[in-house]
């Protein structure tokens, strides 16, 4: 999800009267779901028919509100025969509604998708995730989310450039907004923490145990420094996991032994539905410095939306740029919204750490500011501009 592209004029009239279906695994409160939800409207709002198909999930209600109609559909099964009977559901479904483009969302579904479009003879709109086997590179348009995916998909495939289109996964800057965040949803996190109202906190964000080491290993620096307590602060780290029963945080207690990081670094839980435990916006607010994964870019932006610098954590090999946040080389220091962090470098991580809860109050607000400007271009609105524009090429005359 990259902000590296202007959007393109959308050809509202090409698009009126159109029947458009979008695929995703499931209608639940994941970031695909949300896509489709946020497209359907946009669709409705241009005068087209909006049809979803996927498992049912809690989005299910908002989307039929917004104007879209939803479809059951087991779009993420792995069973071979069930694969082979949802091509002909899939295929009636299409013949049955006058489907005049299929837009798959991620990987599930797609194989059917393909054969579906081909038979039907209408376009197919996929979205490519780096994997130099995915069947997305045969679709007649392919989302991108990155430079780095643009240059794969490139070399994997030549002959696809003309149908290569910058691709954005929003977020919802309605939901990820300071305004909207009560300040008990602060307390009650840090409560859940067991910290005091002064102690900042560098709070990790969907960090897979690859990066375990790294945090840990910055964390273990800093206290060698007292930058656990000192006069100036108290500061914790917080790694915050998707799910509360995950087994591999027994592990990961046993390493903060190992570590001598009890006291320094704590556990706790966000994840991407509501309800106790998984407050990200909250989470985002009160840290001092938010830790993401290369690859989250939704993570990322919604930290940076909601006025919170932010470390990335680059993959193996990553060159220094880095498309999701400002930093050093794309920007001059005080332009920075966060800091990209090389790949087993957690001297690094602990720098940013340091630099981040050592801001002022001007300093730190300034930061904020930049840091929402930047999470703007992330925005729902621009998701579906960009989406919207690519289907309307192929009704346009204008599809190459």
């Amino acid at each position: 999800m990259t902000p590296w592209s202007a959007e393109q004029e959308i050809d509202s009239q090409a698009l009126f009267g159109r029947t458009i279906l979008q695929v995703v695994a499931a209608l639940d409160a994941g970031a695909a779901a949300f896509a489709c939800v946020e497209v359907a409207a946009s669709l409705a709002e241009a005068g087209a028919r909006a049809l979803v198909a996927g498992a049912p999930g809690s989005s299910v209600s908002e989307l039929q509100a917004r104007g879209g109609v939803f479809l059951p559909f087991a779009a993420a099964t792995r069973n071979p025969w069930k694969a082979v009977v949802n091509r002909r559901l899939l295929e009636r479904l299409v013949v049955r509604e006058g489907v005049e483009l299929i837009h798959v969302h991620g990987a599930a579904g797609l194989p059917a998708a393909l054969h579906v479009a081909k038979r039907a003879r209408i376009p197919l709109v996929a979205e490519f995730d780096g994997d130099d086997k995915s069947p997305a590179l045969d679709a007649d348009s392919i989302f991108v989310f990155s430079r780095t995916s643009l240059a794969e998909a490139a070399r994997l495939r030549p002959e696809t450039a003309s149908k290569l289109f910058p691709g954005l996964r929003g977020v919802d800057l309605r939901r990820f907004t300071p305004e909207a965040v009560d300040s008990s949803r602060v307390r009650r996190f840090r409560e859940a923490l067991g910290v005091h109202g002064h102690e900042r906190l560098i709070v990790g964000i969907g960090l897979p145990l690859s990066h375990q080491k790294t945090f840990l290993t910055a964390a273990a620096q800093l206290k060698a420094k007292g930058f656990f307590s000192n006069d100036a602060h108290e500061a914790r780290f917080v790694w915050l996991w998707r799910d509360a029963a995950d087994p591999a945080r027994e592990a990961f207690g046993a390493e903060l032994g190992k570590f001598g990081l009890k006291e320094a670094v704590l556990q706790g839980t966000v994840s991407q539905g509501a309800g106790p435990g998984a407050d990200r916006p909250a989470a985002c607010l009160a840290a001092a410095l938010v830790i993401v994964p290369a690859g989250d870019a939704a993570s990322c932006a919604e930290a940076q939306a909601m006025g919170a610098p932010v470390a990335l954590l680059q993959k193996e090999g990553a060159a220094a740029e880095a498309e999701e946040i400002c930093a050093p080389p794309q920007v001059e220091a005080f332009l920075r919204t966060g800091w990209a962090v090389p790949w087993g470098q957690p001297q690094a991580l602990a720098r940013a750490a340091e630099e981040a809860t050592r801001l002022g109050a001007t300093a730190r607000e300034n930061f904020a500011q930049r840091a929402r400007a930047h999470a703007r271009r992330f925005s729902a609105e621009r998701m579906c501009a960009l989406t919207l524009a690519v289907y309307a090429r192929h009704f346009s005359g204008d599809d190459g």
